[in-house]
């Protein structure tokens, strides 16, 4: 029932995304035709990106505009020349907690290393090199540096990908780490949306859990490997972008004690691409009144949650000539952005970030301006994607739980 119930949603969600992004099939025939980029087995720090050298400076952005947030009362973050208010409480449309590495974004992508390079150097060759340059149904810049700052900094020993479509997902994870064991999990044999092959990681250190030998997330035998210490909870890192209960799916995990998982589609309130989107998500739950016991218990459950910045801000995209997407996941110029976290760069206000954001996005092959329709889906695809740490051990909340074995107020 289970395999029956993710095969559906998911092809039903992904063609709903095709849909929302305007691609018509004639295009789709036109991507499948798009040269595939190698995946390379070492990655190496960017110095220059071919005959026009659009270098990214080694350039601190300006300190007078920074993403870094700031206490400014008891519960909330702040961030300068920004809008949003986080608190440190539920019941609001943005909420964090404690201190997760998604917070420190901004200075773990620009400071400068010993050798020289940044973070974003490495990304950039990493992104440069993706398999499918389009991905229209999956992660983009925005997603993919959350991914891979997530395995950067984790260092997981297992990743559990429930969610694989065209495998690019799979390549930021193994760019991020060698040595990283991965399990691949999706009901589909090949991806959908035309995309051609999926990508398959050459390692062996990932097991594909997909197509005729797919096993759902939540029916992996975790205490058995548990027991025979073939994982470490502590060390194991749930990538969820499978577009089902997300709640459901956070606890379903939580029992066995995971300590790490990064929601990828993590919709606004009234946003989503199937139901479950609509209706389950951290930031949804967070919010709502309807959802205040779930909210509770999650927020009380949680070390860390923390929303990953987007790489520029909604303003940038000025030019762009098209309609918001109905079921959200992209920026547009005139969001308030009351609601989601600082961008890492703010181009809009200070040339420094002006010069790194178009020597990134030059190096990408993309307009900074975001004119047209797929560099604007580069840079604006974001779905306020996020990392929760969660305690080691939950407290459950038997009263809770007997309510949703009823059928909680979010099923």
């Amino acid at each position: 029932m289970l395999k029956h119930t993710f095969k559906s949603e998911l092809v039903q969600s992904r063609k709903k995304k095709n849909r929302l992004t305007g691609v018509k099939p004639l295009v789709l025939a036109v991507l499948v035709g798009f040269t595939i980029g190698s995946f390379k087995k070492s990655m190496q720090h960017v110095t220059n990106y071919g005959p026009t050298d659009h270098t990214i400076k080694a350039t601190q952005p300006s300190p007078s505009i920074t993403s870094h947030s700031q206490h400014t009362g008891p519960n909330t973050k702040e961030w300068s020349n920004w809008p949003a208010i986080a608190h440190e409480e539920v019941g609001h449309p943005l909420v964090t907690k404690g201190i997760s590495f998604f917070n420190q974004a901004r200075d773990t992508y620009f400071e400068q290393q010993p050798n020289g390079k940044r973070l974003m150097d490495e990304f950039i060759e990493v992104y440069k090199n993706r398999p499918d340059p389009i991905n229209i149904c999956g992660i983009r810049i925005n997603h993919a540096l959350a991914l891979f700052l997530a395995v950067k900094s984790i260092q997981p020993s297992l990743v559990v990908e429930s969610g694989v479509n065209a495998g690019v997902s799979t390549y930021f994870i193994r760019a991020a780490s060698s040595t990283t064991k991965i399990f691949a999990i999706d009901p589909l044999a090949e991806p959908i949306c035309g995309q051609g092959k999926r990508w398959i990681d050459p390692s062996d250190k990932t097991i594909n859990y997909t197509g005729k030998n797919f096993v759902d997330l939540l029916e992996l035998d975790w205490i058995g490997m548990i027991s025979q210490k073939e994982i470490d909870c502590d060390k194991t890192l749930v990538f969820l972008d499978d577009h089902l209960h997300t709640y459901k799916r956070i606890a379903g995990v939580m029992k066995y004690g995971v300590r790490h998982i990064v929601v990828e589609d993590n919709y606004k309130d009234g946003e989503g691409a199937t139901s479950n989107d609509k209706r389950s998500t951290p930031k949804q739950i967070f919010h709502k009144e309807q959802y205040k016991k779930e909210a509770l218990w999650l927020f009380n459950n949680v070390v860390a949650y923390a929303e990953f910045p987007p790489l520029i801000p909604p303003i940038m995209a000025k030019d762009w000539i098209g309609e918001r997407k109905p079921a959200g996941g992209f920026m547009v110029a005139a969001d308030q952005n009351t609601d989601i976290v600082a961008p890492m760069l703010r181009p809009d206000l200070n040339g420094e970030d002006m010069e790194i954001y178009r020597d990134i996005a030059l190096a990408l092959g993309i307009d900074p301006s975001l004119k047209d329709h797929e560099s604007y889906m580069q840079f604006m695809n974001y779905n306020q994607i996020c990392h929760l740490e969660l305690l080691s051990t939950p407290k459950w909340n038997m009263e809770l739980e007997e309510e949703k074995e009823k059928g909680c107020h979010c099923a």
